[in-house]
């Protein structure tokens, strides 16, 4: 490992107290991978260790969005290099994310997934660039000094860009297609810069431009900060080895310099990071672009990113303080749903899981409870569809602190609330859970009235590979149309090829 791959910030990452409460973070990113091991002394972050790849995930994706088995085994390699950081740690305290180019291969990377997950023993979300844009956010905000001001915050990666505008919290945020390495394939795939006629620098800046055309205004009054890599490596060109404010003068002069070169090989810069070179010319294109089109004059460098915001999102998950949980609230507000009906529904469903799983992990509980709190959300939009749209609006809503996994297997307990059980193609992270799902559809039968209801004489247990719930009968013969409703529950769970028994006592 050299010095270019790997940093420890603080000696602590062997000899810290180990009252302190650890957390790691992984970004899989289309450019680079990079892992972060901090703590918290004091409410401050503390840095323990950070290491980095150069991977390049994104030249790996051909058109059909299948990944190069020679650049998944470069990535795995250096998940085999991160794991041992890592594995010791509790799986609440570490989240490993996958950006642009995962989201892109989509199911056709479930064989590399699977394969990343058994190397790091920790599962692998896949982020919308929305929540990416968050996450960038919480980081620069983390480092951030003086008094709260409007900021807009812009990251340039390997697929994407994503830009923030806000104060403490973010106001807009959005997500570019738009990378260092996309644009590198794009315009500079055969290694030429200037071509003669055609100037594949200016290119790629006029579509970055093209790209922002409606962000024009999001920079506008606000303290300009840049992050991660292709800023950070043009801040260091631009200022003698130093992360420095780029200024609009001096990077007009450098995208200039670098327009003029004839080959991507031929650039010589100072401070240039030889790993860097390769992509260094399509990040600066974007760059340019966005300085002229949003009409920037000066940029400050974040020493923080995405990483950092992920561990300051794992502390606040640990302290209570779950912004999924502010999501989950935020939707029900704006959906109208009825509080009272949601929390007996949620009641009641976690009372029949704890009954057939005594021993559940608080990941299944928390997501049988947002289920029961946003199974009404389609209610404001349509009755007759509600749980088809509702399912939809979850599954493709921007829901802050929620991976693309979590939301679609959110989305599949809210669609299968009642009725027919649909089938489904299960891919890596989208496993549906058939315990979590009966709880959910029997208390939405308990309560379909909207009346509390006790259930304390109500027994659900595995019976084999089915299920059995014993009910009373006294409690049947004072609710007869829930009787009928539980008789058609065993038949659509027959029709799954599941049995689920009903026994009266």
């Amino acid at each position: 490992m050299t010095a270019a791959d790997a940093t420890t910030i603080h000696s602590a990452s062997t000899s810290a107290d180990n009252s302190h409460e650890r957390y790691a973070a992984l970004d899989l990113g289309s450019n680079s991978f990079h892992l972060l091991l901090a703590e918290f002394r004091d409410l401050r972050m503390v840095r323990l260790h950070t290491d980095r790849a150069m991977v390049r995930l994104a030249e790996g994706l051909d058109n059909e969005r299948n990944l190069a088995p020679e650049v998944a085994e470069r990535a795995l390699e250096a998940l085999r290099r991160f794991a041992p950081v890592i594995q010791d740690l509790p799986l609440d305290n570490v989240r490993v994310v996958g950006t642009n180019t995962l989201r892109a291969a989509s199911t056709r990377a479930d064989g590399f997934l699977e394969a990343a997950e058994g190397i790091l023993g920790a599962p692998i979300e896949i982020i919308s660039g929305i929540e990416e844009a968050r996450l960038i956010y919480s980081g620069v905000m983390a480092a951030a000094e003086g008094p709260p001001q409007l900021r807009c915050v812009v990251d340039i990666g390997g697929g994407s860009t994503e830009l923030v505008r806000g104060v403490e919290t973010p106001k807009q945020l959005q997500s570019v297609s738009m990378g260092c390495v996309a644009f590198n394939r794009r315009f500079f795939d055969s290694g030429k810069i200037d071509a003669g006629k055609r100037n594949n620098f200016i290119r790629a800046r006029r579509a970055a431009q093209a790209e922002l055309q409606e962000l024009q205004h999001i920079a506008d009054d606000a303290l300009v900060m840049g992050a991660s890599g292709t800023v950070k490596s043009v801040a260091r060109v631009l200022n003698d080895g130093e992360l420095l404010p780029i200024l609009r003068e001096d990077l007009d002069k450098l995208a200039d310099k670098v327009a003029k070169c004839k080959t991507v090989d031929s650039i010589d810069l100072p401070h240039l990071d030889p790993q860097r070179r390769p992509v260094f010319a399509a990040g600066l294109a974007i760059l340019h672009g966005i300085f002229r089109e949003l009409n920037i004059e000066q940029m400050h460098i974040s020493p923080y990113a995405i990483r950092e915001g992920i561990v300051h999102d794992l502390a606040g998950r640990a302290a209570g303080g779950d912004r999924r949980a502010d999501t989950v609230a935020n939707l029900m507000e704006r959906g109208e749903i009825d509080p009272a009906q949601a929390n007996r529904v949620a009641n009641t469903a976690l009372q029949f899981f704890g009954q057939l799983k005594p021993h559940s992990q608080v990941a299944q509980r928390r997501l049988l409870r947002w289920a029961a709190d946003l199974h009404q959300i389609g209610l404001s939009l349509s009755h007759s569809s509600f749980r088809k749209l509702g399912a939809y609006m979850i599954e493709h809503a921007d829901m802050a602190g929620f991976s693309k996994n979590e939301q679609e297997n959110l989305a599949y307990l809210v669609r299968n609330q009642r009725g027919d059980i649909k089938a489904v193609q299960e891919h890596y992270g989208f496993h549906p859970d058939s315990d979590l799902l009966l709880c959910l559809r029997l208390a939405c039968i308990v309560h379909r009235d909207h009346v509390d209801r006790d259930i304390d004489g109500l027994n659900l247990s595995a019976h084999g590979p089915g299920y059995l719930l014993q009910v009373p009968e006294a409690w049947l013969y004072q609710f007869p149309a829930i009787e009928d409703l539980l008789e058609l529950e065993v038949q659509c769970w027959e029709d799954k090829g599941i049995k689920l028994k009903l026994k009266q006592i």
